[in-house]
């Protein structure tokens, strides 16, 4: 009720100090805006994040510089569409016998996140097989 009563205020306020048709356009029913939060909130459940697996091809394998070229689908949590590209490893994430290992052609999953300004695999595995 006290939620009524300061809409009510407010756009009696308004009305005094606005314009008549000023003062139409800025007093609106606020009864939605509960709704329109929790919509908010349950949109920001679906909202993409580091933590989406990103689907992969290894194309090169650099062990070298620790990197990876993959052709990979869209990284919506840095608004990155699909292409080809290197990624740099995070530390310590593959061993030298893991990176011998892993071969042009290899479809894996990735987790990425942008570390010191470069997009960086922080997380991998094989992808799932394909029925």
């Amino acid at each position: 009720m006290n939620r009524i009563l300061f809409t009510a205020a407010l756009s009696l306020a308004l009305a005094a100090t606005l314009s008549a048709p000023e003062a139409r356009a800025q007093a609106h029913d606020h009864s939605g805006h509960e709704q329109h939060a929790q919509a908010g909130a349950s949109a920001d459940a679906a909202a993409p994040s580091s933590q989406d697996w990103i689907p992969a091809e290894v194309r090169r394998v650099d062990a070298a510089q620790q990197k990876l070229t993959l052709k990979h689908g869209d990284i919506r949590h840095l608004d990155m569409p699909g292409m080809t590209m290197p990624f740099k490893l995070a530390p310590g994430l593959l061993s030298a016998a893991q990176l011998s290992d892993m071969k042009a052609g290899d479809r894996i999953e990735v987790r990425i996140e942008s570390r010191d300004g470069a997009p960086t695999i922080v997380e991998w595995r094989p992808a799932p097989a394909s029925n």
